[in-house]
């Protein structure tokens, strides 16, 4: 059973195999101090060497990025749907859902800091602000994305997105015709809240894994440094690939 289950993780995971044996040869074969490059072997003892310090700082950068994702998921989908409804709504927040896009996270963050306060709080509440515009403008994009056919049959029955019964067109055309949308966006969205999570932990050096480099980074620990991006990138994946099989699971029942 163990040989099976190892032949597979070599024929699914070869390329990443073959990833660490060229990082392990090339950093033996140049003698790399490890301040510049630290070998896959010191990464991992240094993984290994103190698991509970950074399972507890993988645990904070997890939660307070779902934290976030639930967050601007939900303040996104009501905005959405008051933008919907109310079209004044919609010229209200689609510039600012414009000027937030264009202005990279790096510079966005210190400014957000300033208004929600600097504490733990914060990066949720970040996270929250930088996803809640992608799933604003998806969730938006699948409501008013109505099928015709669908759109016509409730026309005959005299509902229309407007009037006395515009809840009963949302709740039984809108809405389902947008929860695709709103699938995609958590896919979407999923590895970026980890990246958002990252980088306020990075710059604000609190606790997380993004507090975990910068402090490695300050003590010449490189491997801890490193070690920390790799439980990074892995929680990244890992949450994309989560989200995903969500999305395939529920897709089938809104599709068309």
């Amino acid at each position: 059973m163990i040989r099976l289950w190892f032949a597979r993780a070599i024929v699914r995971y070869w390329t990443i195999l073959i990833l660490l044996v060229f990082w392990q040869v090339l950093v033996t074969v140049n003698d790399y101090n490890s301040i510049v490059a630290p070998s896959p072997i010191q990464v991992g003892t240094a993984l290994l060497s103190d698991p509970e310090y950074f399972m507890f700082h993988a645990w904070y950068t997890l939660s307070s990025a779902v934290g976030g994702l639930i967050l601007g998921i939900a303040m996104g989908t009501i905005a959405a749907s008051l933008s919907w409804a109310t079209p004044l709504f919609n010229g209200l927040l689609m510039p600012m859902s414009l000027f937030f896009r264009s202005i990279p996270i790096v510079a966005m963050i210190p400014i957000i800091v300033r208004l929600v306060g600097y504490g733990s709080h914060s990066v949720i509440m970040i996270t929250a602000i930088l996803t809640f515009f992608p799933c604003y403008l998806l969730f938006l994009s699948g409501l008013k994305d109505v099928n015709s056919t669908r759109r016509d049959f409730f026309s005959s029955l005299n509902c229309q997105p407007k009037g006395f019964k515009m809840l009963t067109f949302f709740r039984y055309l809108a809405l389902p015709s947008a929860m695709p949308n709103l699938l995609v966006s958590v896919r979407l969205l999923a590895p970026i809240c980890i990246l958002v999570a990252l980088v306020t932990e990075f710059l604000m050096g609190l606790q997380g894994l993004g507090y975990v480099m910068t402090s490695a980074r300050s003590t010449l620990r490189m491997d801890v440094s490193w070690a920390a991006a790799i439980i990074s990138c892995l929680l990244s994946v890992g949450f994309y690939l989560a989200a995903s099989a969500v999305e395939q699971k529920y897709r089938s029942k809104w599709s068309d």
